[in-house]
């Protein structure tokens, strides 16, 4: 059977990542060497001296790379850089194994398929012991965050849904492709970027919606078109890299429309805190989202 490496960037989020590493701790796995990395991205509330004491007791083999600049894609390439493992899992500080064979099914998958270009995506939900908020619900049920309800079991487009806070590929693969782009510096676009290179490469990515990770971060609106903003400046970015790979996902915003909700953005964000109805709520929250985005994307192009 292969041997597993788990990849883990964080930066202050040293409860939700005591969570994560717990859950890796429970696991059960069957002779194979699994191992985890934490990459600290300069935190500042402890959770590099968390992860050193976790270190010394730690059922799994746990090692702390303290990696303060460049982002979460430099994070990653940089835990990946240290991983003896044959495959790399890639999951968020904040989404926690459901069941405790999530790292065997990995491991399993990998050992039937152990050809370079064969990969898994695992599914990402919302912890059920956090309160998922209306809006919570929505941005993955037709919002923008991930879009496993669109997805069918079996072989996906690794350069639409390669998510990096649930799936594995064969080091050798990612090393040959060259790693995240890290001029990528914030958690947006940048696994994209690289699932179009993997896919390139022609890797096989397998979707597996019975591989289940909880995912612990509650969301607000207002935070929500924060990271709008920043996955527009990252598809500025993106479309700047690769003009010769334009993705679907990834369009530069043009007409009155997108003028429009980019302008009314900050009235819709105050609009979306208001008692209405789901469909008009819902409509606003899209609105405010793409809004977000074109605006990020002005600012993204704008810093060439």
């Amino acid at each position: 059977m292969s041997s597993l490496s788990i990849v883990i960037p964080t930066k202050d989020r040293a409860a939700a990542l005591a969570g994560t590493l717990a859950a890796l701790e429970r696991q059960s796995v069957a002779g194979a060497g699994v191992e985890a990395i934490v990459v600290d991205n300069g935190s500042s509330d402890g959770t590099v001296e968390e992860v050193r004491a976790r270190c010394e007791a730690s059922a799994m083999p746990l090692s702390l790379v303290e990696h303060p600049a460049g982002g979460p894609a430099a994070a990653r390439n940089a835990g990946a850089a240290i991983a003896s493992g044959e495959v790399l899992l890639f999951l968020g500080d904040d989404t926690e194994p459901a069941a405790p064979d999530l790292l065997q099914a990995h491991l399993e998958l990998h050992a039937a398929r152990p050809e370079e270009t064969y990969g898994v995506l695992g599914r990402i939900t919302w912890t059920p012991r956090k309160p998922v908020t209306p809006f919570m619900h929505w941005l993955e049920n037709g919002g923008p965050q991930f879009h496993f309800g669109q997805l069918a079991a079996g072989p996906v487009d690794a350069a639409s849904y390669f998510y990096s806070s649930h799936a594995s590929v064969k080091r050798s693969l990612f090393e040959r492709v060259g790693g995240f782009d890290e001029r990528f510096r914030t958690a947006a676009v940048e696994d994209t970027e690289l699932g179009v290179r993997l896919a390139e490469a022609g890797l096989e990515l397998d979707y597996h919606p019975e591989l289940l990770v909880l995912h612990d971060h509650p969301t607000t609106p207002a935070q929500s078109l924060r990271r709008s903003v920043a996955v527009g400046r990252s598809a500025a970015l993106y479309n700047r890299l690769r003009p010769d790979r334009p993705h679907p996902r990834i369009q530069q915003p043009r007409g009155l429309a997108w003028t429009a909700v980019r302008l009314a953005a900050p009235l819709l964000s105050a609009l979306a805190r208001l008692p209405l109805g789901r469909h008009l709520r819902e409509g606003i929250w899209l609105a405010m989202t793409r809004g977000g985005y074109a605006h990020g994307y002005r600012l993204g192009a704008a810093a060439r």
